[in-house]
């Protein structure tokens, strides 16, 4: 352009330069325009889902008319969060056209009079126009890319939790080769301590108990004081900040996470079913899934019959989180889904809690056949005094560690009471562990919440 006129190519240059000018001032007020829609439409998404996940509680509480009101006024917002980024941005299309005209106009003007003056000819200035056309249309685009660019970083600043979040190690190259193969399923903490941020209070403090392969342990205690904490390290979902957690013998990080979690079978609180048959879930999506194995389980863990009772038996979909059946019957699947890996270590919380107890019972005696070492994180006194030994964690400290010898009733719970009273074994709690209990069973039935 400048070899054809200077005069015209410095206009067309001052001109693209006041367009991306214009961009710049444009662009705070569009990303914060952008922002807010981006918020008003994942408040109103979540509510919806909320809304369809939780129906059934609403209509119980009479509440369709509130969640209603609540989902209309904040899908006005979107809206009108939209609306206002749309009007940003056709303000800005509209100065931006009207700037792309005034130059146009100036070009021709001073490009007709450079041809009037004899400067120019026609066909220099078409020539020129065409030059320009494609310099506006090269430069403005990479403009506008930059500054998608910046408006897509609101999207990823939304997503920088996760995707900066460290991956988990899942292999570790620092095991022994084949020290773990033949893994002995014995358990032991080893002084453990926990906290999850440094200046913050320890969850677990000093941690230490073994379980030798083959036992049955209940771990037992107040809301908050650590329980799920403690299984989630000895999980690998957490590492402890002091301490090790050993199996076989075996440091747990030396395993690798993929070795670690192949010991465990697991029913946890909230774990849920995926949408497929019922055989699926239960051999969790296996390809080779075993059908015999997949029967063995199912009685295992006493849903059997209310399978086989189905029209379509194994093949029956389960719906979106086992929507189609009852709460006994997802935990007695939840519980055959964790007995189909065969593992060496069965991990419950809170299992069986939605089950009678002549299914409880059944259940406990299927899974004691196996002789696989069992933790169980419960407060029904049957759950209790299912297992061998009965661990009570208080405050964050291990308190009680001693063997289920009494029946379940009164004593269970002063024992409990007592040691979690005083934040330590005492002589009463000790003495009550002794005596033999005259209360019924009843008196701690109501004892459930986590």
């Amino acid at each position: 352009m400048f070899v054809y006129s200077s005069l015209l190519g410095a206009v067309a240059l001052a001109c693209m330069a006041i367009s991306a000018g214009l961009r710049r001032i444009w662009y705070q007020p569009l990303q914060r325009a952008t922002e807010e829609q981006i918020v008003r439409a994942a408040r109103q998404q979540s509510h919806f889902l909320e809304t369809l996940r939780g129906v059934k509680t609403i209509k119980l509480f009479v509440g369709q008319d509130t969640r209603r009101a609540r989902w209309l006024s904040l899908l006005v917002e979107q809206i009108n969060a939209e609306l206002c980024a749309q009007k940003r941005i056709l303000w800005y299309q509209q100065l931006n056209g009207f700037l792309v005209g005034v130059e146009g106009i100036l070009i021709i003007w001073l490009g007709a009079r450079m041809v009037i003056d004899g400067q120019f000819t026609v066909g220099m200035l078409m020539a020129f126009s065409a030059y320009k056309g494609q310099f506006d249309g090269r430069v403005g685009s990479l403009i506008d890319k930059c500054f998608e660019v910046q408006t897509l970083r609101l999207h990823g600043d939304r997503l920088a939790d996760i995707v900066f979040e460290q991956p988990e190690h899942r292999t570790n190259a620092r095991h022994v080769a084949g020290e773990e193969e033949n893994l002995v399923a014995n358990i032991e903490f080893d002084s453990v301590g926990f906290h999850y941020a440094e200046g913050e209070p320890a969850v677990l403090c000093d941690i230490s108990f073994s379980v030798a392969a083959g036992e049955s342990v209940a771990l037992v205690g107040p809301s908050g004081c650590g329980k799920t904490t403690l299984v989630n390290l000895l999980l690998g979902v957490l590492k402890p900040t002091a301490g090790q957690v050993r199996i076989g013998g075996v440091d747990a990080d030396r395993l690798g996470l993929d070795r670690l979690r192949s010991l465990f079978g697991t029913v946890l609180q909230d774990d849920v079913l995926f949408a497929g048959s019922i055989a699926d879930n239960i051999s969790f999506f296996d390809p080779n899934a075993d059908t015999n194995w997949i029967a063995e389980c199912a009685r295992q863990a006493a849903v059997h019959a209310d399978i086989i009772a189905m029209p379509l038996a194994y093949n029956t979909l389960v719906g979106d989180m086992g929507c189609v059946l009852s709460g006994g019957q997802k935990q007695r699947l939840l519980l055959a889904r964790a007995l189909y890996k065969r593992p060496k270590i069965l991990v419950l919380d809170e299992a069986t809690s939605h089950l009678d107890l002549q299914r409880e019972q059944e259940v406990n005696a299927a899974i004691s056949l196996l002789g696989i070492t069992r933790i169980m994180v419960a407060h029904r006194p049957e759950t209790i005094a299912s297992a061998a030994r009965v661990l009570v964690l208080g405050g964050g400290r291990l308190v009680v560690d001693q063997p289920t010898t009494i029946s379940v009733g009164g004593t269970m719970r002063s024992v409990t009471d007592a040691a979690l009273s005083s934040g330590a074994p005492t002589a009463s709690a000790a003495s009550a562990a002794n005596t033999v209990p005259t209360a019924p069973s009843s008196t701690v039935a109501g004892e459930r919440d986590e």
